[in-house]
């Protein structure tokens, strides 16, 4: 007798939600869906999930990325996986020591239809397979370093280089220099007929939405 896999599913966006259930269903896990981390960690003590999807932004309060750490601890052995319209952690504010060891990632805008999900999670449960699409090398963005990406989601976020370097506690300066690196990394004119600071919010946003103020 086969022993049936429970995985919940947290996903704000209900769409989104029914039809990776469905599809996950079809391929013969047990699913149970919430819609935030309250809910989730609520249904998890009756259901012991094997495997979580979690999309990383589920709204106001905590992200899917604190529930991450909160199963980890309450599950040992649960295999974790990040659905995100992000392509990668970095432009969803965090790094790789923000999540727990193990944990998978999935683009959304790499998923034309959700078997390609489901069989990610399969690759995930059967054979504790890292599934890492924020590491592939074409991803948007991708030619950024870290501190690059920082900085230019601060700017999407509305703020000024004073106010950047202020929160980051360094020079305007030195905030002028990686905007700098970024434009170029993008090949983005700094002299050009389209002013560079908006063109590169802009691409941020087109691959990763726009990021909320903290």
């Amino acid at each position: 007798m086969t022993t049936q896999r429970h995985l919940l599913l947290v996903e704000d966006e209900p769409l989104v939600a029914s039809l990776l259930r469905e599809a996950l269903e079809a391929a013969g896990f047990v699913v149970v869906v919430a819609h935030s981390v309250v809910n989730a960690v609520a249904v998890a003590k009756d259901f012991d999930p094997d495997v979580a999807v979690l999309d990383i932004n589920l709204g106001q309060g905590a992200s899917g990325v604190d529930l991450a750490f909160i199963l980890h601890h309450q599950y040992p052995g649960i295999a974790l996986v990040l659905l995100t319209k992000h392509p990668d952690l970095r432009t969803a504010g965090f790094s790789e020591a923000d999540v727990p060891p193990g944990c998978g990632f999935i683009r959304k805008d790499m998923v034309s239809d959700s078997g390609q999900v489901v069989r990610a999670i399969e690759e995930v449960v059967a054979e504790r397979v890292r599934v890492r699409q924020d590491a592939d090398p074409d991803r948007p963005l991708s030619g950024l370093t870290a501190a690059q990406v920082e900085v230019l989601r601060m700017v999407a976020q509305g703020f000024t280089n004073a106010a950047i370097a202020q929160q980051r506690q360094t020079s305007e300066r030195s905030v002028e220099r990686l905007l700098s690196g970024v434009f170029q990394a993008l090949n983005i004119d700094a002299d050009g007929p389209i002013n560079p600071r908006v063109e590169a919010v802009r691409r941020f946003i087109a691959a990763a939405g726009t990021p909320e103020r903290t």
